[in-house]
């Protein structure tokens, strides 16, 4: 190495040449460069970082501060005395509970296990955030999301579930720091915002089984209010929040246990407790509580009740036409509104009908039988597909059901071969529906849709949506009552039982033969076939169709083709209750309702008003009362259908050991396949069918609906004070002759020898008989001959007694003439000349009066007023043969026998 001068002086020469400095030049630049490259590029992914987020924030949805609350609530359903009947809910079972009601140890329970400095951040955990940085770091995981209890409020009702991790944890903390700012200014202060927050976070928390909620988690893990819970029971919610699947306290109980005592094991740490309240809740046996709730939920658990159904129903058209509402959102508020429904139910009277249709003492034994319908869906070995099979079968008694499903499971299955699923039906017959009414303000009190379990929510309910025959409970509303109604016939009009036909239809009484004539009132009472008819005939087939309609019935048919046959209910058949469908229980009860209330029908409620969430009224159901008929028309009803419960074809239903009075009617289909009753008192009335779902004949030794329907009616009176149907003014009482239908005159229709043939009856005025009895004359009659004196016969044989004269007796056998006590139309010829020629000529007094054979005669007699009992009501139709196994009722098809 040269370290010499020269040397020294030739290399300061080579640095200070100009390559040289172009080289360093070079260098500089490039590190210079590179410098500003690194800084540019941390300043651009700082950049676009900030950019990203700024994106993210300004992508997150709007912060609506009245959006953030739970959009589903259970819907209530009280009684009419605002009791709790039921409740509805949608996906989430949500009752809403406020901060005052919810244990202070139950919110800091979840505050423990949550969000531990929930009361001091400012809606994201800073501390929090970094402590879970640190954890998913040691675990390479994403697991740790440090969420507080404003930030899962926000995810729960604000952001989309469907948004990337990354994207929704920066929006949820961007909406959580402007959520709580905003709503602290909204309501004053921090505390109030931080106060409402754990509110609204305790009402929608997800606590498995359906549950949304603190309330109703607390109502079906503990069967209590949720401020009843206790320490230990409040960590037991609080500790099913991370995982719900995972520590329900039902299903899971260990794994509840362990965070439990997590839960209170923060609690102590954070001071929210004491030691010994941390022991004592740890020593509390609140699995044993837990397990004692479900089972007795189980045993009490049930669908919704029939009455349930049908409110729903209602109220949903209701919506839609009150308030334009879609099915789908009708339904959707019922479910999840949150609504308070205010039912017309009284639950002490259901309670007595529920029990009563519970009791197989009270229908007929001889019947009883069981009806099941088995599905099962079998994958079958061989084919590796599934088979769906049904079965329908009958068992005669409960258990037999089990033995019937083992016998079809092994007729369908071979080795090998796995029910995938399966399930049973098991309806008891016959069935039955009772409904019942309060008259003068639509409300029904009472409904049940069918006897026996209740197979699922919303189904086929007997009392709203059977359409059955409703046999002779239909001729008070199809003839007589719009008869009286315009004016055709009273309660003492008399008119000829007698063979009837009009055009192919000729009726049939139920009785054998015919009792000739007879009056209106007696026509009601015995359910006399020709004397309906023949009352609808006068009165116009189209007028008593119209009062139908205007009673409420909806399911008559006023001209329809089916299968190329025309079909109508404007028949002379429609007075037997003989329709192409039928009607409902619901809406016979309702059309009776009407004659209960003095002529106005009122429509059939459920509920009286609807209120929202917030305890607004939201719907209202004002009765819209009409008067369908006269006042004067529903009393002389009401009077006349007395007489069929105290000596007619509804003696069975009347109370056994208090004195109320009942009016009603009786109705039975051809064959006995519907049995049907309407009756009422000054209370309410009520309604009731007997049948099976598919017709069949019911052949009893007593009529055990009316049984049921007095059962049940009695007790719902036995603490109601008597009371009487009350008069109108415009009715007025008359002394009449049964026999004639005119005023009774003393010493003749008072005298008959067959009982007293004079009563009060009831007139609408100025409708009341203004002549007198000329039926009822003295006549002398020959003893030995018993017929009528000539002046031949010796004065020890004859007699003067009190007959009713005018009736031709030639086709009557004695025994008949005798009941009727019936004048004799020949004269004695066993005295004095034989010839007939030379019989004197009778008084004109004494006359025969030839009997008009019209629709209405003036001297007709009765004989069912003198203690004679009606024999049983039997059935009205018998349908013909048809190749259709559901004919439909037509007047041609049917013969009237009732």
């Amino acid at each position: 190495m040269d370290y010499g001068k020269d040397a020294n002086q030739k290399s300061k020469k080579n640095y200070r040449s100009k390559a040289k400095k172009r080289k360093n030049k070079v260098g500089t630049i490039l590190l210079r460069t590179f410098i500003i490259i690194i800084l540019l590029g941390s300043f651009a992914v700082v950049g676009g970082g900030l950019g990203i987020y700024l994106g993210i924030v300004d992508s997150a949805p709007p912060l609506n501060l009245m959006q953030i609350v739970p959009q589903s609530y259970n819907t209530i359903i009280v009684d009419e005395n605002g009791n709790e009947l039921d409740r509805l809910h949608g996906e989430e079972n949500r009752e809403y509970a406020t901060l005052a009601e919810i244990p202070k140890n139950l919110q800091n329970a979840v505050i423990a296990i949550e969000d531990e400095r929930f009361y001091t951040h400012n809606g994201i955990d800073i501390r929090g955030m970094m402590r879970a940085v640190v954890k998913d770091i040691q675990t390479l995981s994403l697991d740790e999301g440090a969420s507080t209890i404003t930030q899962q409020l926000i995810k729960n009702n604000v952001i989309q579930n469907n948004e990337k991790k990354f994207k929704r944890k920066l929006q949820e903390q961007y909406l959580a720091l402007e959520y709580e700012k905003q709503l602290a200014t909204m309501l004053g202060s921090k505390k109030a915002a931080k106060d409402y927050i754990l509110e609204l976070y305790l009402n929608t928390l997800g606590l498995n089984h359906g549950l949304s909620g603190v309330k109703s988690a607390a109502q079906r893990y503990f069967n209590k209010d949720v401020s009843e819970l206790t320490l230990g029971e409040s960590a037991v919610l609080a500790a099913i929040t991370k995982n719900p699947s995972k520590f329900t306290p039902i299903l899971k109980p260990e794994n509840n246990r362990e965070r439990q005592k997590l839960v209170l094991g923060k609690m102590l740490d954070l001071k929210m407790i004491s030691q010994s309240e941390h022991d004592a809740a740890l020593a509390e046996p609140v699995y044993e509580e837990v397990a004692n709730a479900a089972e007795q939920l189980e045993a009490t658990e049930s669908h919704h009740s029939y009455f349930t159904d049908q409110l729903i129903e209602t109220l949903a058209e209701d919506l839609k036409v009150q308030k334009g509402m879609s099915p789908n959102q009708s339904f959707n508020l019922i479910y999840s509104g949150g609504l308070t429904i205010v039912s017309t139910q009284n639950t002490d009277m259901q309670k007595i009908a529920d029990n009563a249709y519970k009791n197989d003492a009270l229908f007929p034994p001889k019947d009883y039988s069981i009806k099941i319908t088995y599905r099962a869906n079998i994958e079958k070995s061989i084919t590796k597909k599934q088979e769906v099979i049904k079965r329908d079968g009958t068992v005669k008694n409960k258990g037999e059901v089990d033995t019937f499903v083992a016998g079809v499971r092994k007729e369908f299955t071979d080795a090998g071969d796995k029910i995938v699923k399966d399930s049973y039906e098991a309806i008891i017959e016959p069935q039955s529906a009772f409904v019942l009414m309060d008259p003068h303000t639509g409300e029904v009190k009472v409904l049940v849709g069918g006897r026996g379990e209740k197979l699922g929510d919303r189904t086929f309910n007997r009392a709203t949506q059977a359409v059955r025959q409703p046999g002779s409970v239909f001729k008070v509303l199809a003839a007589y009552l719009p008869a009286i109604d315009t004016g055709k016939v009273t309660p003492a009009t008399i008119i000829n039982d007698e063979p009837y036909k009009i055009g192919g239809y000729e009726p049939k009484n139920w009785y054998s033969g015919y009792r000739g004539p007879s009056t209106v009132r007696v026509g009601i009472r015995d359910s006399m076939n020709i004397l309906a008819v023949k009352t609808m005939m006068n009165t116009g087939i189209q007028t008593c169709y119209d009062y139908l309609i205007n009673l409420g019935f909806t399911t008559l048919v006023d001209s329809e083709e089916r299968n190329g046959q025309v079909f109508s209910d404007k028949t002379a058949s429609t007075a037997l209750g003989g329709l192409t469908d039928g009607v409902t229980p619901l809406e016979m009860t309702a059309a009776y309702a009407a004659i209960a209330n003095e002529g106005v029908y009122n429509k059939p409620i459920f509920y009286t008003k609807v209120l929202d969430h917030d305890g607004n009224v939201f719907l209202e159901n004002v009765p819209a009362p009409r008067q369908v008929i006269k006042k004067s028309t529903a009393f002389l009803l009401t009077d006349m259908m007395k007489d069929v419960i105290t000596s007619g074809t509804g003696k069975l239903a009347a109370f056994k050991k208090i004195k109320m009075p009942i009016s009603g009617k009786t109705g039975t289909t051809s064959d006995d396949k519907d049995l049907t009753f309407a009756g009422f008192t000054p209370y309410y009335v009520a309604g009731i069918w007997l049948g099976h779902d598919k017709p069949k004949p019911l052949r009893y030794d007593k009529s055990y609906h009316l049984l049921l329907w007095s059962n049940i009616m009695e007790q719902i009176h036995k603490d109601l004070p008597y009371k009487d149907f009350e008069k109108p003014a415009d009715v007025k009482s008359v002394k009449l002759c049964t026999v004639s239908g005119k005023l009774a005159v003393d010493g003749l229709c008072d005298s008959d020898p067959t009982g007293s043939k004079v009563r009060y009856e009831y007139f609408a005025t100025g409708t009341q008989p203004t002549e007198s009895c000329s039926v009822h004359a003295r006549v002398k009659i020959d003893t030995s001959t018993n017929k009528l004196a000539t002046e031949y016969c010796p004065a020890d044989l004859v007699k003067e007694v009190v007959k009713v004269i005018g009736q031709n007796t030639a086709n009557l056998s004695p025994e008949d003439i005798a009941k009727r006590n019936l004048a004799p139309t020949d004269y004695c010829t066993v005295h004095g000349p034989q010839s007939s020629t030379n019989q004197p000529t009778p008084n004109e007094s004494e006359q025969p009066i030839v009997p008009n054979n019209d629709l209405y005669i003036e001297d007709p007699h009765s004989n069912t007023q003198n203690g004679v009992t009606p024999a049983p009501e039997q059935p009205i139709v018998t349908p013909s043969p048809s190749t259709d196994p559901n004919p439909t009722p037509s007047i041609d098809n049917f013969n009237f026998v009732q």
